[in-house]
């Protein structure tokens, strides 16, 4: 069952898997996984990994939501722009340097300018001297089995 075939994309956020992944109640209280769209958070074993997965429980754990529904990816998770109060919940992330803009699946600039900006800033991941993106993490947790 996917988030399409509820015929509103609100939803109460009953789950952070990480900074870029939560699980949301539907209407008849269907638990649905949601993959955060066009960012691409540090892994939970990653530096910064906890406190991306603190910085998104913080600004929408426990909160009705709304959400921009564009599909699902290979995982069969529900690709989307969440929303909590007019707020684009994936740019936030960017902008505090807790994810990058995910360049593979990227549609819209913005994101790139907001994670210029929080390099330049230093902020979040971004004040380690080599932060290393999730994309890289997970080839070398492949290739060495860390």
């Amino acid at each position: 069952l996917s988030a399409h075939s509820y015929p509103s994309n609100n939803c109460l956020v009953v789950g952070i898997s990480d900074g870029d992944t939560i699980t949301c109640l539907m209407i008849g209280n269907k638990p649905i996984k949601i993959r955060l769209e066009e960012i691409d958070a540090p892994e939970r074993n990653q530096p910064f990994g906890k406190k991306s997965k603190q910085q998104l429980s913080k600004l929408i754990y426990k909160r009705r939501v709304s959400l921009k529904i564009s599909g699902q990816d290979r995982y069969k998770r529900t690709l989307a722009t969440v929303y909590y109060n007019g707020k684009n919940i994936n740019l936030e992330m960017v902008k505090s340097g807790m994810a990058w803009a995910y360049n593979q699946y990227l549609h819209h600039p913005i994101y790139l300018y907001a994670q210029e900006k929080a390099q330049a800033q230093r902020l979040g991941l971004w004040a380690d001297r080599f932060p290393i993106s999730p994309h890289e993490w997970r080839k070398q947790e492949k290739k060495y089995g860390f």
